[in-house]
């Protein structure tokens, strides 16, 4: 079971189901079976392949991308190459026969070049929403894991997942072009942490790898540990120090641990030519999560799906 109510009240207001979160999947599937011309059988390959529904659909060919095949060519290949028995030679008869492309049939004449309509939109706003509250919820459970470190001082949530959405105009290609202004995509959870010493960076990567990992096993959430990113602050000062690391090991050998002060200490990660914007964490835009001292935590709050 996860932290008992007393020192965080505030995760005992989410409304979340195991139920819940399969029909909330379920619509994901079919747009993605629609858009990306799949069968039964290649969704059915898809999902053993690990693929999720907004993967397919953002691998569709554009059409300066004639070089690609389509969505389900590509993804019985792969499968073919993972389960190389299910593979079979095609018939001869069939290599003799001309290949006849009709313009109906061309893979590049999507129905998502038509502006989408208002069940379609309604469904793009509920997916972005949800996509807010299953990040708020990682941070929850993130900031609570290091509330029980007796170095961390506070835990503030910012950014995007923090605010109530904006909608704007997507880069999603039907939405683009019709000009449509869904809300916006929510991508990681911003979180702000004050401790006095970095000598144990690593007890912070534990205690976020498992929260994510307790996160996936209760609720069906899945959130990767580098999309939670922690900027680590100064206490009293408010002075940006770093970032924690996502990497096992410090240094990594990677291009981005050559930037000067990256690794020391041991896995404090600097980011060349970053500054942080300094109105980011102005009281107005932050929920704080945990603060040293205080027993009640900000719960979040939000409307019904409209879709």
């Amino acid at each position: 079971m996860h932290q008992a109510a007393g020192a965080f009240p505030g995760a005992l207001r989410w409304r979340y189901d195991f139920l819940v979160s399969k029909k909330q999947r379920d619509p994901e599937w079919a747009r993605a079976k629609r858009l990306c011309r799949l069968s039964a059988e290649d969704v059915r390959k898809a999902k053993e392949l690990g693929f999720s529904p907004r993967g397919l659909i953002k691998n569709i060919p554009s059409k300066s991308q004639r070089w690609k095949a389509p969505v389900h060519i590509w993804v019985r290949d792969l499968y073919e190459e993972r389960h190389p028995e299910t593979w079979h030679p095609p018939r001869p008869a069939r290599l003799r026969e001309p290949i006849e492309f009709r313009p109906e049939d061309d893979f590049w004449h999507y129905d998502d070049y038509d502006a989408p309509d208002k069940d379609e939109i309604a469904e793009e706003n509920c997916l972005m929403r949800n996509e807010q509250d299953w990040f708020r919820r990682a941070a929850e459970y993130v900031a609570e894991a290091f509330s029980r470190l007796p170095v961390v001082q506070k835990v503030v949530l910012f950014g995007s997942v923090a605010a109530p959405l904006n909608k704007e105009v997507p880069h999603f290609r039907k939405f683009r072009r019709a000009g449509v202004a869904i809300f916006h995509e929510c991508k990681d959870v911003d979180l702000a942490v004050w401790l006095p010493d970095l000598s144990d960076l690593k007890s912070l990567q534990r205690a976020r790898g498992q929260a994510l990992n307790d996160l996936f096993a209760e609720m069906e959430i899945g959130v990767a540990h580098h999309q939670v990113d922690v900027f680590l602050m100064e206490p009293g000062t408010d002075r940006y120090l770093g970032r924690l690391c996502c990497f096992g090991q410090c240094p990594k050998g990677k291009p981005d641990c050559l930037v000067a002060g990256c690794g020391a200490p041991l896995f404090l990660r600097q980011l060349e030519d970053f500054h942080p914007d300094p109105e980011a964490l102005q009281p107005d835009r932050t929920t704080v999560l945990f603060e040293h001292g205080r027993s009640s935590k900000a719960s979040f709050e939000r409307d019904e799906c409209p879709f």
